[in-house]
């Protein structure tokens, strides 16, 4: 939004974008020294998740051998990213195979095979394009760890992830907006300096939603944990409402929003 103020406080990030179809479970096999917690970090669910896809009625007990279903995208997200994309594209690059890339994405080779029609053995061509299945859960993990660490409702995280960009890091807003928490770059310099204290890359995932739960968790309390303001802030700028008041669109998006966690 070209209204948005560009220093401290009066700090707006975003700039909503277009929402964004399709991807089965897919399975594992219990190798030597696997834990469930461990499986469900690797293939970014949770240990509930897990136990409840495959009926366990102890979580603590798994066998070596043992096929585990790893649950879809309907398992643990919230309601509302029912038939997004779940898949990321990845083009093949000289020296790839199909290891490099599943411990790339950090999901099991078997699994990428799989989606992709192929053999983990087999030889992927320089620019290809290989469909990279269970975005949504890898979203979901990080959004609701990153939520955890700053001390942050994940399902508020996650509706505004949602809200600005459809969880799509790749989307950039006509005003230069970056990523799932569509940060403004001039927003993202002045949370690297004054509250991560270290240089934050937007175009990085796990930098994005760091810089927008930071956002969020001080916008909270700088306006006394009152959501609805917090989110005005984010989207429009504390200091372009104290001039203008709150745009039609503005409210437009805290109600979404307020929408969106009610559906979580």
């Amino acid at each position: 939004m070209s209204t948005r103020p560009r220093l401290s406080v009066a700090l707006g990030a975003t700039a909503a974008a277009a929402l964004p179809t399709a991807v089965a479970a897919t399975g594992y096999v219990v190798r030597p020294g696997d834990t469930l917690t461990a499986i469900a970090a690797r293939h970014h669910t949770t240990v509930a998740a897990l136990a409840q896809a495959n009926h366990l009625a102890d979580p603590n007990y798994i066998r070596i051998g043992q096929l585990l279903t790893i649950p879809d995208n309907a398992a643990g997200l919230p309601q509302y990213t029912s038939g997004a994309r779940d898949y990321d594209t990845y083009t093949v690059q000289g020296g790839d195979g199909l290891l490099k890339v599943a411990r790339l994405y950090g999901i099991d080779p078997t699994a990428l095979a799989r989606a992709n029609g192929l053999n983990v053995s087999d030889h992927l061509l320089r620019g290809s394009v290989l469909h990279v299945p269970g975005r949504l859960a890898r979203i979901n993990a990080l959004l609701s760890q990153t939520a955890q660490q700053f001390g942050l409702d994940a399902h508020l995280v996650r509706a505004v992830a949602w809200m600005e960009s459809g969880w799509q890091q790749n989307v950039v807003s006509p005003t230069g907006a970056v990523g799932l928490m569509q940060i403004e770059p001039y927003t993202g310099e002045w949370i690297s300096r004054y509250l991560a204290k270290r240089p934050l890359d937007l175009h990085i995932a796990a930098d994005n939603v760091t810089a927008g739960c930071m956002l969020l968790q001080h916008l909270l309390a700088i306006h006394g944990n009152n959501i609805q303001a917090a989110l005005a802030a984010y989207y429009q700028g504390d200091g372009s409402i104290a001039r203008h008041g709150l745009f039609t669109d503005t409210k437009r998006y805290q109600t979404v929003v307020m929408a969106l966690i009610e559906r979580s």
